[in-house]
């Protein structure tokens, strides 16, 4: 990082650290009870196979954090990392002009200006990138929310680059995972994250007893961690997507587990032209 997180502040960045961030509770009632919303420091992962409404869901939280409020948004900023490159700006844009009683160009590019996309193509950029943000997130006090979409899309490359060695398969990201961590909580912000479904559950024999769930207790739920160590430590709520193409119109489901709290609920949705709908 360009400074030390623990070095001596000045008033301004005080001020930005500790006071300026909204809260992101009202962020969406129908995802977020209000012991489940997100506070300052929590990390929320996404978790489920490609086409499962991740990055859908995450457009709708975008749009609702980036909206005035006259709108019924929280007109807070968002820092968006994209490490897919399958960000759609024009899909962003559409679901904000729907959410609009009254769409112009005026307002879109207003709740635009809240907005920071920053693309990353290896686990070494998105590690310098978090250690380059430091002085974004002090001079942006209305800075409340950052998303990674996704966490795991350099998981294979690393897993190559790293030989037979895991250590080194998972030293960068580790250092991302321990720095976004240290980052959320001395500036007060809610990381979003989104990671792909591409390991198979291992059957109760394999998983043995330091599972990071026991099978009889999740077994509707089709996860098995694969990420360091340190990310898993530092995920404070987890979300499982998933979706049926047996009905008419797809329909896609989420299984909600705080983890501080140990309790799950499930939610349904549909995706449309003006974003996610919840049923």
């Amino acid at each position: 990082m360009c400074s030390d997180l623990h070095r001596a502040e000045s008033g301004t960045e005080l001020l930005a650290r500790l006071e300026g961030r909204s809260s992101l509770k009202e962020i969406e009632p129908h995802l977020f009870a209000d012991e489940d919303s997100p506070l300052h420091g929590d990390i929320l992962e996404f978790h489920g196979p490609e086409g499962t409404g991740k990055t859908e869901m995450l457009y709708h939280l975008t749009a609702q954090c980036i909206l005035p409020k006259s709108e019924g948004g929280l007109e807070v900023e968002v820092l968006f990392i994209d490490t897919d490159y399958h960000f759609d700006m024009l899909r962003l844009v559409t679901i904000l002009e729907h959410r609009l009683a009254q769409s112009c160009e005026e307002i879109i590019k207003h709740c635009l200006g809240r907005f920071f996309l920053v693309h990353c193509s290896s686990s070494t950029q998105l590690l310098l990138t978090l250690y380059s943000l430091e002085a974004m997130f002090c001079s942006h006090p209305s800075l409340c929310l950052l998303i990674v979409d996704s966490l795991s899309a350099f998981y294979w490359i690393d897993r190559a680059n790293g030989g037979e060695s895991v250590n080194l398969q998972e030293s960068t990201l580790k250092k991302c995972a321990q720095l976004l961590e240290k980052l959320v909580n001395a500036y007060h912000l809610v990381l979003f994250t989104t990671t792909q479904s591409i390991m198979q559950k291992a059957s109760d024999s394999a998983e043995g007893p330091c599972s990071a769930f026991s099978h009889s207790r999740d077994a509707h739920v089709d996860y098995r961690p694969y990420l360091c160590k340190a990310w898993q430590q530092a995920v404070k709520h987890r979300m499982f997507f998933s979706k049926d193409d047996s009905k008419s119109h797809t329909q896609f489901s989420l299984v909600s587990r705080n983890l501080k709290s140990n309790t799950l609920k499930t939610h349904f949705f549909i995706i449309g032209e003006s974003g996610v709908e919840f049923c």
